[in-house]
């Protein structure tokens, strides 16, 4: 009986033992999950840091290039107007005289 009763003694530690386990095993689960979970979204913030960044110096070189795009046409404007101007400048008299002739028919 004496038997009995020590392995039946030894069947609960054993048991004892083996939920201390799982006990454990699910513990060191809920860990490693929480510890993917914070490295998942420390990877994603820093991906969307660097996502951020990219777009903010590619805006930043769009708009450069569109204000120099922009800075050449208005120099070649000015240039175009200033060749017109001087143009008027020095022919107005026979601009106007050609425009007459042609209105009365000569």
């Amino acid at each position: 009986m004496e038997q009995m009763e020590t392995v039946l003694s030894r069947l609960s530690e054993i048991e004892d033992a083996a939920v201390s386990l799982e006990e454990q095993a699910a513990e060191q689960k809920k860990d490693i999950a929480a510890e993917y979970d914070a490295k998942t979204k420390a990877f994603d913030a820093e991906i969307d840091a660097q996502t951020q960044e990219k777009l903010k110096n590619l805006n930043e070189k769009l708009k450069a290039e569109a204000e120099n795009e922009l800075l050449k046409m208005k120099i070649e404007t000015e240039r175009e107007l200033n060749a017109m101007e001087q143009e008027y400048s020095q022919n107005h008299e026979k601009l106007a005289e050609g425009i007459f002739h042609k209105m009365i028919g000569e």
